[in-house]
């Protein structure tokens, strides 16, 4: 019998398209860029820390380093090295800097008039109080650095009188202390008013180790405001 019209029974095939197949998008990794030569930006990072002497040299250094190594990271270049020497070399300098400011801020001679009293404030090292000067700061364990002012200001504390101890070896604490508490007392009583004699605090500050002995033997004998502080002066 003849097949209906329309109708094949020859066998079909299926024919379907084929792709290439990708790669995971995890397991694709970035080929960096070749380029020859060294690193521009590099190249300039490690002149301007060499310059580091002005501080804006040494601030341009450290951003020009870290997009140099930025850059560093997507090409194949010479210049990393250049890149790191030149931030380390403007950190060196803005360090130095920043030493030699504060150094400068804190070591400043307090401005005093022809009788030697303290007209303007100030902050100086403990080294640099004078009799008679009123100060700020000293409540602490261990004093490096002070506030000094005018007297005519609220100030916490009055230098008295200063005395050095002895030359000789570091005696330690307790007899530094003995010896202070004793010169003080002879020394800086005879020198105060009674208002200041009634209402302040004796005390002193003294070197309270060897490295500090070596550094200066003085006793600087000072009355206190019990609380908060006090205006005028405390010498007679």
């Amino acid at each position: 019998m003849m097949p209906p019209f329309g109708t094949s029974t020859a066998p079909t095939d299926t024919m379907s398209p084929t792709y290439p197949t990708l790669p995971p998008a995890g397991d694709a990794t970035y080929q960096p860029t070749p380029v020859p030569g060294s690193n521009g930006l590099a190249i300039a990072a490690l002149c301007c820390g060499i310059a580091g002497l002005f501080p804006v040299a040494a601030v341009v250094a450290i951003v020009l380093g870290v997009v140099a190594l930025n850059q560093l990271k997507y090409r194949i270049q010479r210049g990393r090295g250049m890149a790191v020497a030149g931030i380390v070399l403007g950190v060196l300098w803005l360090l130095g800097w920043t030493v030699l400011v504060v150094a400068a801020v804190v070591t400043d001679e307090p401005a005093r008039n022809a009788s030697g009293a303290v007209t303007q404030t100030s902050d100086a090292y403990v080294e640099d109080l004078k009799a008679g000067d009123c100060f700020s700061g000293a409540g602490r364990d261990e004093v490096d650095s002070v506030t000094i002012l005018p007297c005519t200001s609220a100030h916490e504390s009055q230098v008295v009188t200063i005395f050095a101890m002895p030359a000789g070896p570091w005696p330690g604490e307790d007899k530094v202390v003995a010896a202070a508490e004793k010169g003080c007392t002879e020394k800086a009583d005879p020198l105060i008013t009674q208002r200041a004699y009634d209402d302040l605090s004796p005390s002193f500050i003294y070197p309270q180790d060897a490295f500090s002995w070596r550094g200066s033997r003085e006793i600087i004998c000072v009355v206190d405001a019990p609380k908060g502080t006090t205006t005028g002066t405390a010498l007679k």
